[in-house]
């Protein structure tokens, strides 16, 4: 199959590449080589290139850290709509959903894929609450509403990541608010896409699914399963704003998922197998360099 990656270079479009890349003729260019944005320039691309998937990761905002405009809303929205102007030439696509759609002005604690009680007010989740509402015009869509997703190569202030540095570093890990916090990691995440990828003309799948585990836990009960509790501090145990999802379809579905704790330990020998490389190679440079230190 041919598949059709959408945020070329992002981290979802990253993870789904390297980890499919052996079993799929995989396509992710990046915005210099394709602007979805630009309808003609998009038209053009199809035409010089069939696939049979698209797996829709493109997105802009999302991050609480950054400010967002209308801008956010215009452009998701017309990204969108721009490829579902295509949407008859690929045979299944697969679009990212996120659990912003909830409205995270509002306590998020295991909802299930239909309850949208609320409408987001901030621009991220609006311009995916949009999305998901023009997704039923379109038989061959799933969505797949994603809460967070963790992996080796993310960014060192994400949270699953950053308790792995304490623990290295034996520093503190701070948490603001302490909340019931779903998290999915990579390996998971791609059994779950593979299985729609393989199933989706033989199955009767979900056409929108929430990417969590059923078990449910605090960010403090992350922590605890990574570093010392005496390195975790707490400033508020209100468990207001929770960002869960309720994830009995996805356990319904016959999909052996590791799940949370099974995760962490292999997303900690794949940390200590990145640390052990990258502290070799400066050790080379630097021969007096402070050995690492054992994640778990």
């Amino acid at each position: 199959m041919r598949i059709l990656i959408t945020g070329g270079k992002g981290n979802i479009a990253t993870i789904i590449k390297n980890n499919l890349y052996s079993e799929y003729d995989i396509s992710n260019p990046s915005h210099q080589e394709l602007d979805i944005l630009d309808i003609n320039q998009l038209d053009e691309y199809l035409k010089n290139n069939i696939f049979d998937i698209l797996i829709h990761t493109a997105i802009l905002g999302g991050r609480r850290t950054k400010s967002e405009d209308y801008d956010i809303v215009y452009k998701n929205l017309l990204m969108f709509e721009n490829l579902m102007k295509f949407a008859d030439r690929f045979k299944i696509i697969i679009n990212l959903d996120s659990a912003a759609i909830y409205d995270r002005d509002t306590d998020i604690i295991n909802r299930k894929e239909y309850e949208l009680s609320t409408i987001p007010t901030d621009f991220y989740g609006f311009s995916k609450y949009i999305i998901y509402q023009r997704l039923s015009n379109y038989p061959n869509i799933y969505n797949f509403r994603i809460f967070n997703i963790f992996h080796s190569n993310e960014e060192s202030d994400r949270f699953i990541k950053s308790c792995f540095l304490a623990k290295n570093n034996n520093t503190n890990i701070t948490i603001f608010q302490d909340k019931y916090f779903d998290f999915v990691y990579e390996n998971d995440f791609i059994k779950i896409l593979n299985y729609y990828i393989t199933s989706y003309n033989i199955k009767n799948l979900h056409k929108t699914i929430n990417i969590c585990y059923k078990e449910k836990y605090k960010l403090s009960d992350i922590a605890k399963k990574i570093v010392p509790e005496d390195n975790i501090i707490i400033l508020s145990h209100e468990l207001t704003n929770n960002y869960s999802g309720d994830g009995g379809l996805l356990e319904t579905m016959d999909i052996l998922l590791d799940g949370l704790e099974i995760s962490l330990q292999k997303y900690n020998n794949q940390l200590f197998n990145s640390f052990r490389t990258e502290t070799l190679k400066l050790g080379q440079i630097c021969p007096n360099l402070t050995p690492y230190h054992d994640f778990l």
